[in-house]
């Protein structure tokens, strides 16, 4: 959403009938002391309607619902029955059922052994393994656990692997792109593979520097792998106009164009998540000293306690908690995050993740949530496939599911969501005073959708689960301003005084 529009539409909105209905309808609660179906609230229910549904577009579908936390009681509903595309907010409900089977303190745990020859590495699933804003916001560069892991090869007097680094990513399927995705975006970073073991978001970069006007520019992968082979057309220039691609089913990258300044280009997906993990850690090995004279291989192990292959040892392990993947699945809408989490539900119930034993996991803990079997369709765990379908009702039950669910699992959803003006895909949305601290929500957008749901606090100290479901239009960054200013009535509603605050 461009930030001045917003910001301006905002203004004017909080300026003009929003804040004169607050104003008004705070008098009168005070005077009549509003419950459920006081003048009040329908006021409030009435206003809200005119939000949701005066965007005078013909073509957008809305499906929406409001519900009280304390109470149950539903606040607003419009066709709330119907499933809609939800965008990343299939991430709401993969995050949600991830937290509630495995918990916030559950730790992946990846495994470096030796086996006669060969170093061994056996994946966990963790998606975050690598992951850029993780680890520098640990101050860590993306290779700290190969670093760590060659420091305890050369402790253990290992200075040369005379076999090969073996991975083993058998925890899920080798499908690593789902088959509904946008075929023309396979390159883009929200498109990114998901694999048994993964590193930087199964990403590369490329940094690039200009030379001699007319000459070749200098280009380095970011990291560096002998894995990726890299195609360097770019030109040192007058025009700074470089790009960078990578050929489909492919490790070729192709980096073209002119610079006139140092840059980094991308980030573009990688091929094979398990492949390119074992051949930046050969190319860390290397750094620190130790030579690794055969390949990278990928074999399934048998394994045995702590998951160390037979006939082997441990040497080291990295652990990572869950509850990482679910911020940036949630806050970031990291989609390769969620489809990571998707997969260890399937392979927690299956043996191995896959899409389709992680849909069966899903659809398990949505019908013990209480959503109706008609109103889901799960196709992918991020929401970028267009098959995925979500009723309002669906989301603000698995919203209601996690606030009474035990172990703090409302807590551990509510801070994996955005927060409006702080981080997340609500930095820049819903930054006044009374909304900053207010709402946690999932944020979704693909082409023709536009879809929010999540929690808010009213300035009562009441909790509601919302759910605002555009879908069927092309113009759809008005409909987020909708949503926002949606959120904003939702702080100030009345609730009636008997409620229990949570």
């Amino acid at each position: 959403m461009n930030n001045r529009t917003y910001t301006e539409s905002r203004r004017t909105y909080r300026g003009g009938l929003l804040s004169a209905l607050v104003f008004a309808l705070a008098a009168l609660i005070n005077s009549q002391g509003a419950l459920g179906g006081s003048p009040a609230v329908n006021d409030y229910r009435k206003e809200l309607d005119r939000i949701l549904t005066g965007h005078r577009d013909p073509k957008a579908k809305l499906g929406a619902r409001v519900v009280n936390l304390s109470t149950g009681q539903v606040l607003y509903e419009h066709d709330a029955e119907q499933p809609l595309i939800p965008a990343s907010n299939m991430k709401l409900v993969v995050i949600a059922a991830a937290l509630d089977r495995f918990g916030k303190d559950y730790q992946y745990k990846t495994m470096l052994a030796i086996r006669e020859r060969d170093l061994v590495v056996v994946g966990c699933g963790d998606p975050t393994f690598g992951d850029e804003k993780l680890f520098q916001a640990r101050g860590d560069s993306i290779t700290a656990v190969f670093h760590i892991w060659a420091e305890k090869l050369a402790a253990a007097g290992v200075r040369q692997v005379s076999g090969n680094i073996v991975i083993d990513d058998s925890i899920f399927d080798d499908r690593f792109v789902h088959p509904n995705w946008p075929a023309d975006q396979f390159q883009a970073w929200y498109e990114a593979p998901i694999g048994g073991l993964n590193f930087n978001a199964n990403c590369v970069s490329v940094q690039v520097k200009p030379g001699k006007s007319g000459a070749a520019a200098i280009a380095t992968l970011m990291p560096g792998t002998s894995l990726l082979k890299l195609e360097n057309r770019l030109k040192s220039g007058r025009k700074h106009a470089p790009g960078l691609t990578r050929r489909r089913d492919s490790d070729t990258l192709v980096v073209a164009g002119s610079i006139t300044r140092a840059d980094t280009l991308g980030p573009v997906t990688i091929r094979d998540p398990g492949m390119y993990f074992g051949y930046v850690f050969k190319t860390v090995l290397a750094a620190k000293g130790i030579r690794v004279q055969g390949k990278v291989v990928r074999e399934k192990l048998a394994l045995g306690p702590d998951r160390v292959p037979a006939g082997g040892h441990g040497v080291a392990f990295h652990q990572a908690p869950l509850y990482d993947a679910a911020r940036r699945a949630g806050q970031d809408s990291l989609g390769m995050m969620a489809e990571g989490l998707i997969k260890l539900l399937g392979s927690q119930e299956s043996g191995v993740g896959s899409w389709e034993t992680g849909r069966a996991a899903l659809k398990r803990f949505l019908l013990e949530a209480g959503v109706p079997e008609g109103q889901f369709v799960i196709d992918d765990g991020s929401g970028l496939s267009r098959k995925n379908r979500l009723s309002a009702r669906a989301a603000t039950q698995v919203l209601a599911y996690m606030y009474k669910a035990p172990g703090g699992r409302f807590d551990q959803l509510r801070s994996s969501l955005a927060r409006p003006g702080r981080d997340g895909t609500l930095r820049k949305r819903l930054r006044g005073p009374e909304t900053r601290d207010r709402v946690f929500a999932k944020t979704g957008y693909i082409n023709g959708v536009r879809t929010l749901a999540g929690y808010v606090q009213t300035k009562s100290g009441q909790w509601l689960a919302f759910a605002f479901f555009y879908n069927g239009t092309g113009k759809t960054r008005p409909l987020a301003q909708i949503q926002d200013q949606a959120c904003e009535l939702l702080v100030n509603w009345p609730i009636e005084s008997t409620a229990q605050t949570r």
